[in-house]
Order: structure tokens, then C-alpha cells, then sequence
């Protein structure tokens, strides 16, 4: 198994580069179409949570920073932080029964997280969060 690391900067400009790599690593290890799609939104749906809400108020330097592991029968992400502490998975569950106008806005990344990975833990180390993400695969 082999990890894979990549750094960005805490700007939307970066996703599209962040998308690229996740979808270069995967098709490298040879990840299959869906658990790749997956990955992709609930990696991009995180990082966008850490951009919008987790340096407000705090002074740089800001980091953000994954690590993506794929092997024969599990791919783990790895996605570290410096921002304000927030574990996700406390956040509570969306209706996604009610309509669009309904619906209180956000809360769907943290839903994907939950249903498209069969893993997700959180942890607050050294002034970090840590979200760890792991998807068995077929």
C-alpha cells in the first residue's frame, strides 16, 4: 500500500486541483468507477467544510493537508487541519425528506460522509482535527 499526500491552501480555487488528484490516485490504484465517484464528492464536500468555516477568525499560517491510501481491499483518507475544532460527527442528520425550500441549508457533506464511506472517525490532536474516511472495496 502505498500513501499518496497532497497540501493545499484553505481557497476554492484549490478543488479543482484537489479533484484531479484524487481521481489520478484512484485511477492509478485502479478504484472503480463508483467508490471513486464517492470518494471524490465526500473529499471535496470535507475540504469545502475546513475552506468555509474552520480558519474564520483564526491568524495563518493555515493548513490543510490529506493523505490517501488504497489498497487491495481499502482506500483511507486522511484529512488533517489547523482550524477551529469541529467533529463532524456531531452534526445532526438532514431531512432529506423535506424539499429544498424546507430544508435548513447544509449538512449534506457530513450526510455523504455517513452513507457513502463505511468508516468515519474524528479526533482532536496536537490543536488539529482529524478525519479519517475508509471505503472497502470490491
Amino acid at each position: 500500500m502505498t500513501t499518496n499526500r497532497l497540501t493545499i491552501e484553505p481557497n476554492v480555487a484549490e478543488i479543482p486541483r484537489l479533484n484531479e488528484w484524487v481521481e489520478e490516485v484512484l485511477t492509478a490504484a485502479g478504484v472503480g468507477p463508483t467508490p471513486m465517484f464517492n470518494t471524490t464528492l465526500v473529499i471535496e464536500e470535507a475540504v469545502m467544510n475546513v475552506i468555509d468555516h474552520a480558519f474564520e477568525g483564526i491568524a495563518p499560517p493555515h493548513k490543510i493537508e490529506l493523505s490517501l491510501t488504497v489498497g487491495p481491499d481499502l482506500l483511507r483518507v486522511e484529512l488533517c487541519d489547523n482550524g477551529r475544532e469541529f467533529d463532524p460527527l456531531t452534526a445532526p442528520v438532514p431531512d432529506i425528506t423535506l424539499s429544498l425550500a424546507e430544508r435548513e441549508p447544509g449538512g449534506l457533506g457530513v450526510h455523504f460522509m455517513r452513507t457513502m464511506m463505511d468508516r468515519v472517525e474524528y479526533r482532536r490532536e496536537a490543536g488539529e482535527n482529524r478525519l479519517v474516511l475508509e471505503k472497502s472495496l470490491p
